[in-house]
């Protein structure tokens, strides 16, 4: 009785300590992600959109020739006093448009909780809500397969370490969308499988939250379905393997319960899917047999150069090496017994089956699917990057299973240098510079713009892509007015203020006639002689005439 007292206590200790490393290690990540957001400097395109269809007031509109004072500019993007928690409006704007409208009714309630403000942090914040239970969703998806005692721990600790610290996580928490909050609702629905069948529970604990999960996550982001459909569908042979007919015919039916009833909650859904420009052109893509060898090479590149730093063919390459070896001792007979008291086995565990099932399918889908857009297009690939270093671990260490039996310290030796290279991974990564969305070199410009905020400013925009006109607004927040011109406009500039001036700052759209508007001001006001470029933003050329 008092050995196994000791026992009890010992193993206490051991929960006690691996708790106190994960949380450790949480903080740590938090700190990293809050590091990164410090340097945060610019805004993609998407993310103004973020802050505008979730905050708008009466819509921004580009009139030329016409003055638009600061806060009838900026009133689009914050929430004003008075209008907080208008979820129907953030519902509709989202029906205008192809998204679900669940991410942004999350974005606008923080923002109604510090109505008038326009931070990167608030966007970053809700991400980072996100990124916690994300954290502790994927050690619980490990705990769940390879069990909750020394094994488990570390290999849930690596993944952790690894997933939480590389480029692509860090980038996918610095952009101001819905993918963080995807990535939520794809590990909770993996976690909610994985943990069924290892419990061998499908009953309402069970159908409940996977019901519930499926009406949030598709009103998160439409790419959850294919997770959902990939994973469901390998979950249904598992069932019908074990012949749980009526456990099948209720988890079906409560998958399409939860689908109707989110398409009944938001109906323009289907008009997205089906007729929007995106759905339309994803499925003109899929249809294309032509592109997917290019597609799968495009986003397998991004995975192997923003989560595992260039090493994936390396990490193959050793995996193949230890499964041929280990299937070779199997056959001989070999390999020692595992630490639990039974054999190594050369089976898979279901659960694996099912994981690899759920990201095949959807990394094939979403690659054949989704926008090209150099790095940026990690976005649609972070909810799985978490699954998908866990299985590249598990491949990894498996094998040893009967080499390196459970609690030595060779075990130890192996944890400890599978951390060195998982922190090597990660830092070459950070240092290559490869988190993205930060837009750092805006700096400069952005404090070139506070000096001289007061200077009267024209904004020469392209008839053709007016709205290009948001992508400078973090900057044009911060002058009391802008000028709005178009460039197609030919006729002189009479407005009193750009032709009196003797120093006027110029927007000019990428447009074959923008140096053209920058002769015509200068012809209209005899105290301007030249002008000279200050700074490049996207498709825009910022100039200072004087």
């Amino acid at each position: 009785m008092e050995k196994q007292n000791i026992l009890k206590d010992a193993e206490k200790r051991k929960r006690l300590l691996w708790g106190g490393a994960f949380l450790l290690l949480l903080l740590l990540q938090l700190l990293l992600l809050i590091y990164y957001g410090s340097r945060k400097s610019g805004f993609h395109e998407d993310e103004f959109y973020s802050y505008y269809s979730t905050n708008k007031t009466a819509g921004l509109f580009v009139n030329d020739r016409e003055w638009i004072d600061k806060d009838s500019y900026r009133n689009e993007f914050v929430v004003l006093p008075g209008e907080q928690f208008r979820y129907g409006i953030v519902k509709q704007m989202q029906s205008w448009d192809v998204h679900p409208p669940l991410y942004y009714y999350i974005l606008h309630t923080v923002c109604s909780l510090f109505p008038g403000v326009f931070s990167k942090w608030l966007g970053i914040a809700v991400n980072l809500t996100a990124f916690v239970p994300c954290f502790f969703l994927l050690a619980g998806i490990v705990y769940e397969i390879a069990g909750k005692g020394e094994k488990g721990a570390r290999l849930a600790f690596l993944t952790c370490l690894l997933w939480g610290g590389s480029a692509a996580v860090i980038s996918g928490v610095m952009f101001i969308r819905m993918y963080q909050w995807m990535t939520l609702f794809v590990l909770l629905c993996a976690w909610l499988h994985v943990r069924a069948v290892r419990k061998q529970k499908f009953g309402l604990p069970f159908l409940i939250p996977v019901g519930v999960t499926v009406f949030l996550g598709f009103l998160t982001q439409y790419f959850y379905m294919v997770f959902h459909f990939f994973l469901g569908a390998a979950f249904c042979v598992y069932l019908l393997s074990r012949k749980k007919i009526r456990v099948l015919l209720s988890y079906g039916a409560t998958c399409v319960l939860a689908f109707g009833l989110a398409v009944l909650y938001y109906p323009a859904s289907m008009s997205h899917i089906f007729r929007g420009y995106r759905g339309t052109e994803a499925m003109d893509e899929f249809a294309d047999t032509g592109n997917t060898l290019e597609r799968l090479q495009f986003f397998t590149e991004l995975f192997d150069k923003y989560e595992v730093a260039g090493c994936l063919a390396v990490i193959l390459l050793v995996i193949c090496l230890l499964w041929v070896t280990r299937s070779c001792l199997l056959r001989r007979e070999k390999l020692v017994d595992h630490p639990a008291g039974r054999r190594v086995s050369g089976r898979l565990p279901v659960e694996i089956w099912l994981l690899v099932s759920a990201c095949a399918g959807y990394f094939f889908v979403v690659a054949k699917t989704a926008l090209l857009l150099g790095e940026t297009s990690n976005r649609y690939m972070l909810p799985i990057y978490g699954l998908l270093l866990f299985l590249l671990l598990y491949f990894l260490t498996e094998p040893l299973s009967g080499f390196l039996p459970e609690g030595k310290k060779t075990g130890w030796i192996l944890f400890c240098v599978l951390c060195a290279g998982v922190l090597l991974m990660n830092g070459i990564s950070l240092k290559a510079g490869r988190v993205f969305f930060l837009y750092e070199e805006e700096r400069a410009a952005m404090g070139f713009v506070r000096e001289n905020k007061d200077v009267p400013v024209v904004v020469f925009y392209n008839s053709a892509s007016e709205s290009n006109v948001w992508r400078l607004s973090d900057e044009l927040m911060e002058y009391p007015e802008i000028y709005l011109a178009s460039e197609d406009n030919m006729d002189k500039l009479t407005d009193e203020t750009l032709n009196t001036s003797d120093r006027v700052l110029a927007y000019v759209a990428d447009h074959e006639s923008g140096t053209a508007c920058l002769d015509r001001l200068l012809e209209s006001n005899a105290k301007l002689t030249e002008y000279r470029l200050i700074a490049e933003k996207g498709l825009w050329k910022l100039y200072e005439l004087r």
